[in-house]
């Protein structure tokens, strides 16, 4: 269960996670976090992150994960693309590119922070209460995705009524929880060796979680809850194995194999209201952030989400329209 009994940030790999997670993280809950699940909504949802720009998925020249680099004059960012979401343990990775390039660093630039604070528990608890089922799930959803959600709560060791009053979107969030309880972000490996440089993994962008969340909650219809937990069951059910399979191609360079990790559960925040302009702002504030180090002579060290940095529109784009020439880490 996250707290919101004083201020707080929430960061993830992938904004867009953590964005999501607002909704029931700022409501006291705790919401882990892809090809689109059915979807009883008339339109389809947008989904900003689903066409990437080809030239920039490439194998990496050198060992280990992939890194881009963006320069102006005697200034040089390095970006690291990550894993999009929350990873499964164990998986080791070289991390002496990274130590070596935040050596002398002036700063390291991570997503932006979702903020709360005292004044937020009222609403967050009213938002909690409306995540709650009058009557049990499974009478409201279609019969066959009733099913799969009681085979996946079955498969998992759960009892069979678990969850079950809870709306859709937070019982898939709570199993999908329940599945990868031990997956994380891969920032969290990342921060140790930030801050044994002297540095913080931070972002000059800070949004108020509260606004976001009540506006997504707002537009939790029936067609959405359903195609949320529809997006969770997937991830469930993809397992482990894809998800390490392309944690373990990321580590060796290898960006196509990186990109095959199960991306459901996250496209809620996609179908929700505001879901695609917060996308838009995060890439742009990030991008920004990236072009301000390049203000300052010496080099600076980004982490970015491999899909919203590759995706046409993403940060790469946005750092070429400000007429800043990208290196990728297939070329020399």
């Amino acid at each position: 269960m996250v707290p919101v009994f004083k201020p707080i940030a929430f960061r993830t790999a992938a904004f867009r996670a953590a964005a999501f997670g607002a909704v029931l993280a700022a409501a006291s809950l705790a919401c882990v976090v892809a090809a689109p699940a059915p979807t009883a909504s008339a339109s389809p949802p947008i989904d900003p992150e689903g066409t990437l720009v080809a030239e920039l998925v490439v194998q990496a020249r050198e060992a280990g994960p992939p890194w881009w680099r963006v320069s102006r004059g005697a200034s040089t960012v390095y970006i690291l693309g990550v894993p999009d979401g929350p990873v499964p343990p164990g998986i080791a990775w070289d991390k002496t590119v990274l130590e070596r390039r935040l050596t002398g660093a002036t700063a390291a630039i991570g997503p932006p922070g979702l903020t709360a604070g005292l004044r937020d528990i009222p609403a967050a608890l009213r938002m909690r209460a409306s995540l709650k089922s009058k009557t049990p799930m499974a009478q409201g959803l279609p019969r066959p995705l009733a099913e799969r959600f009681a085979a996946d709560v079955a498969r998992a060791g759960k009892p069979a009524d678990s969850w079950s009053d809870w709306q859709p979107m937070a019982a898939g969030a709570f199993l999908l929880r329940e599945t990868h309880g031990r997956w994380a972000p891969m920032e969290g490996q990342v921060r140790p060796v930030v801050r044994r440089h002297g540095l913080k993994l931070e972002s000059s962008a800070r949004y108020a979680a509260m606004p976001l969340a009540q506006a997504a909650m707002a537009s939790l219809t029936p067609a959405a809850q359903q195609a949320c937990l529809a997006w969770a069951l997937d991830d469930v059910e993809a397992g482990e194995a894809t998800a390490r399979r392309a944690v373990q191609g990321w580590a060796r360079g290898d960006v196509a194999t990186a990109l095959t990790a199960p991306r459901g559960f996250d496209k809620c925040l996609l179908i929700l209201t505001g879901g695609g302009e917060l996308w838009s702002r995060v890439s742009q504030d990030q991008a920004n952030d990236i072009a301000r180090a390049l203000d300052k002579p010496g080099h600076a060290v980004a982490v970015v989400g491999l899909r919203r940095l590759l995706a046409e529109g993403g940060v790469i784009a946005r750092l070429e329209a400000k007429g800043l020439r990208v290196t990728g880490p297939g070329e020399p």
